[in-house]
């Protein structure tokens, strides 16, 4: 695969035998036996292309995956270079490797309103979009004008947003997305901004994780977690926060521990209260089902 893609794509910036661990927030996991950064929107469209139908996964942020000790073992594109922001009037318009937020500070620079409730989310706009990311009632959603992707461009409609789902989810490569905002004064922007910006300061806990770790499909999963007694428990290197149950912290280097804390938590769960929970986290690479 190496040699494919280095001799069709001429002076592409790639790496052997990456550390993916240092790509995501959990800081663990395996290599990737290439990993490779696009210089541009142009040059990602003809990598996705020319991988179709090839093992291989898109990494923004790696803020909401998980990978496995053991690597994975296909083409891992990372969006990092794709980092351009423009603005048309009250339209900003993100490549998918952008920031959110320096998203959000391209609206405090232009005097536009919408993505505040983004200003804390940690990733990139890719990943913004394809899981309709959001928080306190906000949603990416709220704010998307269209988005261009790998099988077309959609307006907010066509990309079947619902609960931190879109049609991208199932794989199709965004590239780049526009969000229509409101213009405002600096002064409300940074009102906002610190209401998100304290709001999370108050609820979420530190150290290295993933955010959360399950959907709130109808119920607070956090909540649910913390009444079955699960608030600290841990499995080797891994441990349920103190601070907020639905958040899986990391302290060592083993990602199958929090894998099997994944599944420990649902199973426990399902046996007290017939909840079935399901996970946010996106995992990368093979996992083993262990007896817990």
């Amino acid at each position: 695969m190496y040699k494919y893609l280095t001799e069709k794509f001429e002076g592409l910036e790639y790496d052997l035998n990456a550390e993916l661990g240092k790509m995501t927030s959990f800081k663990t996991g395996g290599t990737a036996d290439i990993v490779v950064y696009p210089k541009s929107v142009g040059q990602f469209k003809d990598i996705v292309a020319a991988l179709k139908g090839r093992d291989h996964v898109i990494l923004g942020g790696g803020t909401n995956v998980l990978v496995s000790d053991s690597g994975y073992h296909g083409v891992v594109v990372s969006t990092k270079n794709l980092n351009k922001i423009k603005t048309v009037g009250n339209i900003l318009v993100c490549e998918c490797g952008v920031k959110n937020s320096a998203a959000v500070t391209a609206c405090v620079q232009n005097g536009l309103s919408g993505l505040e409730f983004a200003v804390d989310i940690p990733g990139t706009i890719g990943g913004l979009v394809a899981m309709n990311a959001g928080c306190y009632n906000k949603a990416c959603e709220d704010a998307v004008c269209y988005v261009v992707a790998e099988n077309g461009v959609y307006n907010k409609t066509d990309c079947r947003f619902s609960y931190r789902k879109s049609r991208f989810l199932s794989g199709e490569a965004v590239y780049l997305a526009a969000f229509k905002l409101k213009i405002a004064e600096e002064e409300t922007i940074n009102f906002k901004l610190n209401r998100f910006r304290g709001a999370r300061t108050k609820s979420q806990p530190k150290g290295r994780s993933c955010g959360s770790v399950f959907l709130n499909e109808g119920f607070f999963a956090g909540k649910i977690i913390d009444e079955v007694g699960l608030k600290g428990y841990s499995i080797g290197s891994a441990h349920v926060s103190d601070t907020h149950a639905n958040f899986i912290i990391s302290e060592g280097t083993s990602s199958q521990d929090v894998y099997d804390l994944i599944r420990y938590v649902k199973k426990k769960v399902f046996l007290d209260t017939g909840t079935e929970l399901h996970e946010e986290v996106i995992y990368i690479g093979e996992f083993y089902d262990n007896k817990l």
